[in-house]
């Protein structure tokens, strides 16, 4: 059964990140044609409204649940592993592939008909850079599987993986600022969102006061 309250949140977030995406890009003209930047590098104070919007984990969340319950209905069916991967990494890039193409074929088209000024590379540019998020996504689905199933066989103490998650993304960044070493820090994008995605497991146990609608 569908919890209502869990799919608000999915849309509620995927909202804001698209709105907030989309009110960053300013398009600027200039004497070759167009360039786009971030409000927030020209807006100092901007940044810290961004706290304020942090829908992400939020999503993630509601990721781990959702991937709790695909992954129970898979089961019963007598389904597996690529069974999973493949229904949900489906239903991401199957509209992620619509949006791509129509969004080219406009920026094709402007440039067919000559009002092109630079509009082509802005719009690839501005496609290509969002979907890193994508990818994240789609290895935190091939890692649910496992994942859920460490959940389950830890039973009560599921709580624990979320919480190695977290102390190795603290460590993460101690080790970034001690050492002086930037690069590690992309780590994180693996271990923060992994650790929310756990939560979303323990959301669907009711452990964090689930109600089914």
């Amino acid at each position: 059964m569908r919890n209502r309250y869990v799919d608000l949140l999915r849309v509620v977030s995927l909202g804001v990140v698209i709105v907030g995406h989309w009110l960053m890009v300013v398009v600027e003209p200039t004497a070759t044609g167009v360039r786009a930047t971030n409000a927030l590098a020209l807006l100092p104070g901007l940044p810290m409204v961004t706290w304020v919007l942090q829908v992400m984990p939020v999503f993630f969340l509601v990721g781990g649940f959702s991937h709790a319950a695909a992954l129970d209905s898979v089961r019963r069916r007598g389904g597996g592993y690529a069974d999973f991967v493949r229904s949900r990494a489906g239903r991401l890039l199957r509209p992620t592939a619509v949006f791509v193409v129509c969004w080219l074929a406009a920026a094709l088209a402007l440039e067919a008909t000559g009002h092109d000024r630079g509009l082509l590379r802005l719009a690839l540019r501005t496609v290509a850079q969002p979907l890193w998020f994508l990818g994240v996504y789609l290895g935190i689905v091939a890692l649910a599987p496992p994942l859920h199933r460490l959940h389950r066989a830890l039973a009560g103490r599921a709580w624990l993986v979320p919480a190695g998650f977290g102390l190795a993304a603290a460590l993460v960044d101690g080790l970034r600022f001690a050492a002086q070493t930037p690069m590690v820090a992309y780590l994180n994008v693996a271990f923060v969102w992994l650790a929310v995605h756990q939560l979303g497991f323990l959301h669907a146990d009711a452990r964090l006061g689930h109600r089914s609608a």
